[in-house]
């Protein structure tokens, strides 16, 4: 049985301008609320619908906690991704916790035994979000150790930032996996009260196949920093991909 599908943007995330509130505005804000708030929404800037929306207003503002809360707040209260969780042991298992908190500097190949004896398969269509670059000339390619996967793009673009692999890497493709076909078993890491539950994490077994689907640019000029090194103005992709 496979995990069924979770969709954060089902319900449309909004990027508002802002304006001071009128009187009357905050007034009716208090009596619907409880509370005053002195701004009020003033021009619609990005409206995002779903995953590919998602990953390209990322790939362009680069950082947006509005967007990344709108996501936890969805996990929090969908069923179905509660589906997911109670579907995955707990605590943790060891070799996993492992992966998590000592990566890369971790045993690949118990974390993969733990997602296949664990683990469970994705249903057609779900959408999740990694960083990284797609092989130059490559069509599709059989993964030979775990991928990490998020439910946001957000932390997928951070994890680029992390020890200066978008300034290594001369560009950043921001993956829009679908699954289709799905057979690859995935582990759900918790999201509440461990360590890097932040990370919305969803690991896939070794075998996965991904298989490119389109490539856009979003912009040309992302800062991409390293310690003791000049800033790079790189470009910024996503790339539509879909995975078993």
């Amino acid at each position: 049985m496979s995990l069924p599908l979770v969709n954060p943007f089902s319900t449309p995330y909004e990027k508002w301008s802002e304006r001071d509130a009128t009187p009357e505005e905050m007034r009716q804000h208090l009596e619907a609320n409880g509370f005053v708030n002195t701004s009020a929404k003033d021009a619609l800037l990005f409206r995002v619908a779903n995953a590919f929306e998602a990953a390209a207003y990322m790939a362009k503002v680069d950082m947006d906690n509005g967007l990344e809360f709108s996501i936890d707040r969805y996990l929090d209260g969908d069923p179905a991704y509660a589906e997911w969780t109670d579907a995955m042991p707990s605590p943790t298992p060891p070799a996993l916790e492992r992966y998590q908190e000592e990566y890369p500097e971790c045993d690949f190949a118990a974390a993969n035994q733990d997602v296949r004896d664990c683990g469970d398969v994705l249903s057609e269509g779900q959408f999740l979000f990694h960083a990284g670059r797609w092989p130059d000339g490559v069509d599709s390619f059989v993964t030979d150790r775990p991928l990490s996967t998020t439910f946001c793009p957000q932390v997928a673009m951070r994890n680029m930032d992390h020890k200066a692999k978008a300034h290594d890497a001369g560009q950043i493709d921001l993956l829009v996996l679908r699954a289709h076909q799905p057979r690859t078993l995935v582990f759900a890491f918790e999201r509440r009260e461990t360590m890097m539950g932040h990370e919305k994490e969803v690991l896939f077994a070794t075998g996965a196949e991904l298989t490119f689907r389109s490539r856009t640019l979003i912009k040309s000029d992302y800062r991409a920093a390293k310690w003791n090194c000049p800033d790079k103005l790189i470009p910024t992709y996503v790339v539509e991909v879909d995975i078993s």
